[in-house]
């Protein structure tokens, strides 16, 4: 009957502290305690002050059996190290085994108890980055407070004279003790995990704010950081959004754009980048500067306020910063950095993004350039060597084609852009063809099927390659070198085929032009199926059916 009076009045005394945490679990003030990441000494007094009173309140209302008071002060102890840490666990302990050590009867136990409250408090410290952002395990928490509790016996063991008290004790106490309190501090610390479903919800909220940031930011940033304009409109949007005090976007050097919301002392935004920002660059992570230095020029400004940089990473390398700054009761927020954390990757990303882009665009402009000046000097000399033999026999054919020849390089040397109407390429290719016709006068057989007006792009240079090699290499048996080139549109794009009436290319060379292997001579097939799969996809690239009875090529320009 004893015993049942015992676990019951225990149970009491657990459902007390229940109550309490339900309470103080409630207050805005404790969540934002509980929830900072890097407390100041006055938060993690306040702390140790709260889940001191706990141990003490635990101890007060113990049950007295003679030699001994059976309570529940692990709880508050533990709770203190699981919750606020090592420092509060240590402070919180401190003040209850003060408690007990002066004030707690029997003084037979108080030794052993006081030391046990200590440790208690210790083991909890030491388990918060284990148990910390509200991830319990509760079986590993049960189990954790199960070894607190035969630490407390064994310090009543150690510590408490004579042995045979101590010893009568244990037997009597330590099955109600250990699983009761075992048990309570599963309840206790539930009571707190809504403080974390209320982070949680904080940082969904925060996530899907950055998300709808990043919406609006984005396209403002496929310039690059360098764009001015574009960085005081993306400044903009962030202040509009969110609730920071200010914010500023850098580059390696300097300050690009500072703004500030309405309301405020107006900081003067200079060239030269805050130290913070430096440091957040220098390392690769965000940093935080929670008090701005008296000495500073700021200093009146920025009082009220705490610095938070994040630096702009691409490929390992930090190309600027986003430094923002917010009330000081919000910095030891976590979702504030983790705001600010989201933004800036994705922001990172999308630079990443414009500047993979720009350098495959430049990557394709220097292709093209080469390409240009490709010019192969064979046709050069055999142009200039027909145009001198037409001289004697007709001056002015031979004028024309010198019109033509200076035509071709004209196109070949001076033109700039990288996608053409498709007439003006084709434009290019006659110009060829009569060059080409000129030298070959009846063994050249040249054939059109391309209708009028096709309104479409195309790469520059990317037809007059693939001609050039039917010309060359299209020799039929009877000796004439026959060319048609074929040209259909439709909605989704259009259809070019040129084909020639050779000896046809080998299965070898067409299997290692399709696998990006070097086929010799062939560089401009090679370049042309590059460029055609870089600009319309790898399932883009040249189309080559040959045999012996000729080569077909196909290009398809999608719209």
């Amino acid at each position: 009957m004893q015993e049942n009076k015992l676990v019951f009045e225990l149970i009491l005394n657990i459902s007390l502290l229940v109550l309490i945490a339900n309470l103080i679990s409630k207050f805005r003030f404790i969540q934002n305690l509980i929830l900072q990441e890097r407390r100041s000494v006055r938060s993690q007094i306040i702390l140790s002050v709260i889940f001191g009173g706990v141990v003490i309140l635990s101890t007060y209302t113990g049950i007295d059996i003679g030699f001994y008071s059976l309570n529940t002060r692990v709880i508050g102890a533990m709770t203190a190290g699981l919750l606020g840490g090592p420092v509060v666990g240590l402070y919180a302990s401190l003040a209850g085994a003060v408690y007990v050590y002066f004030f707690s009867l029997p003084q037979t136990f108080a030794m052993a108890s006081a030391f046990s409250t200590m440790l208690f408090g210790l083991l909890g410290g030491g388990f918060y980055p284990y148990f910390q952002r509200g991830k319990w395990k509760y079986k590993d928490l049960f189990l954790l407070t199960c070894f607190a509790e035969i630490c407390d016996m064994v310090c009543l063991l150690r510590f408490t004279v004579p042995v045979e008290a101590a010893l009568n004790t244990i037997l009597q106490i330590s099955i109600p003790m250990i699983v009761l309190n075992a048990g309570g501090i599963l309840i206790f610390i539930s009571s707190f995990n809504n403080v974390f479903v209320q982070q949680d919800i904080e940082r969904s909220r925060q996530l899907q704010q950055a998300s709808g940031l990043a919406k609006k930011c984005l396209p403002l940033l496929l310039g690059g950081i360098e764009n001015r304009e574009n960085m005081e409109k993306a400044a903009g949007i962030i202040l509009e959004e969110t609730d920071w005090a200010g914010v500023m976007i850098t580059d390696r050097n300097k300050v690009i754009t500072g703004r500030q919301k309405e309301g405020i002392e107006q900081l003067e935004m200079d060239s030269q980048i805050p130290d913070i920002g430096l440091e957040a660059m220098k390392t690769g992570n965000p940093e935080t500067m929670y008090q701005v230095p008296a000495s500073s020029a700021s200093y009146e400004c920025m009082k009220k306020y705490s610095l938070i940089a994040a630096p702009l990473i691409i490929r390992d390398q930090s190309i600027g910063c986003m430094i923002v700054w917010v009330k000081k009761q919000w910095v030891s927020r976590r979702s504030e950095l983790e705001l600010l954390q989201h933004l800036v990757a994705l922001s990172s990303y999308q630079i990443a993004l414009a500047e993979l882009e720009k350098q495959r665009s430049m990557r394709q402009k220097a292709e093209f350039k080469a390409l240009q000046f490709q010019v192969n000097p064979h046709f050069l000399f055999n142009a200039l060597n027909t145009v001198s033999c037409v001289c004697r026999e007709n001056p002015k054919r031979a004028r024309e084609l010198l019109i033509v020849l200076a035509n071709y390089f004209r196109y070949n040397l001076n033109y700039d852009a990288y996608m053409v109407p498709f007439e003006e390429e084709m434009g290019h290719v006659r110009d060829y063809l009569e060059l080409e016709k000129a030298r070959f006068e009846e063994k050249l057989v040249i054939s059109y099927d391309v209708p009028e007006n096709i309104a479409i792009e195309i790469p520059t240079l990317i037809l007059q390659p693939i001609v050039e090699n039917a010309v060359r290499y299209g020799i039929s048996r009877e000796g004439k070198r026959e060319v048609m080139i074929y040209a259909e549109e439709s909605e989704k794009g259009c259809l070019v085929r040129i084909q020639d009436k050779g000896r046809g290319i080998s299965e070898d060379i067409v299997e290692r032009l399709m696998n990006g292997q070097d086929i010799g001579n062939s560089i401009g097939l090679c370049n042309v199926h590059k460029r055609m799969k870089s600009i319309y996809g790898e399932e883009n690239g040249l189309r080559i059916i040959s045999s012996e009875k000729g080569t077909c090529v196909e290009l398809y320009f999608a719209a």
